[in-house]
């Protein structure tokens, strides 16, 4: 989602001045300068959006001192870039007035993300952006063997090493079912004990399913807002067919996180 919403934020935004900032859920908010979020932002300009791993990078320009705002959407953040005048959903968490008339809106309906504002390059005061895991979006950075390096050094049930953003970047619930789905494996396998050919099997699955995704986001061009999921193979389709085999998919329950998968081609397995 990511791949997609930040190049079409950085030409929305780019040299857009901010005139007016609305903290509506105040939870999503970490202010790590002096003053109010206000203070702070009214009059900079927005002059670039980047992606560092699953972390939004808003860079300013303004006044001394120098500040940029982070924001790590986690599973329900999204932006919408709307007329002034529009009404403002009910799960805004922040708004950002710009001079030309639009809003810039972070909406969070389970307010789980959170919106830094801090002095430029300052990161260690937002948690996990200075220590990330391997970018699986970056070929040159995630390769078979800098996989199988992490990978085997693990002793945890497969879906949670995937989902830990320390060790790969890019990966929540859904991708990391799908991928363990591509690759057939269980998400309860025990990553010690699979082979070399087992991870370079689920390495490619995890390039191929990340792949897919960003093309059909980019074929269809949905709104900032939304996010699309309706591609996914066994995501959400409990008791439905796997397209695969035509076995029934599953749930079970994983470290605490819910995961969706093909009994018939994700055998479960607790060797090693």
């Amino acid at each position: 989602d990511l791949e997609y919403v930040v190049p079409r934020l950085d030409v929305l935004l780019k040299d857009a001045p901010i005139t007016a900032v609305t903290v509506k859920k105040a939870v999503v908010l970490r202010l790590a300068v002096e003053g109010s979020v206000e203070q702070a932002l009214t009059g900079r300009v927005f002059t670039a959006v980047t992606r560092r791993g699953h972390f939004l990078m808003f860079a300013l320009r303004g006044p001394p001192p120098e500040l940029e705002m982070v924001v790590s959407p986690m599973l329900a953040g999204r932006f919408s870039v709307d007329p002034g005048d529009s009404k403002a959903p009910g799960d805004t968490a922040m708004a950002f007035g710009l001079q030309d008339g639009r809003v810039l809106r972070y909406r969070d309906s389970e307010q789980m993300g959170k919106v830094y504002v801090i002095p430029k390059g300052n990161h260690a005061q937002v948690p996990g952006l200075e220590k990330q895991g391997l970018d699986v979006l970056n070929p040159k950075v995630f390769t078979r063997e800098a996989f199988r390096a992490v990978a085997q050094k693990r002793r945890d049930q497969a879906k949670v090493f995937l989902m830990d953003k320390a060790a790969l970047d890019s990966f929540g619930n859904a991708y990391a079912d799908e991928a363990l789905w591509e690759a057939g494996v269980h998400p309860k396998t025990m990553m010690k004990s699979l082979s070399a050919e087992e991870l370079d099997r689920l390495h490619d699955a995890m390039v191929k399913v990340l792949g897919d995704a960003c093309a059909e986001i980019v074929r269809r061009q949905p709104p900032l807002e939304e996010k699309v999921r309706d591609f996914l193979k066994v995501r959400n389709k409990h008791g439905e067919v796997c397209p695969r085999c035509g076995s029934k998919i599953r749930k079970a329950g994983v470290h605490g996180h819910d995961a969706f998968f093909c009994p018939q081609c994700q055998q479960e397995t607790r060797k090693g």
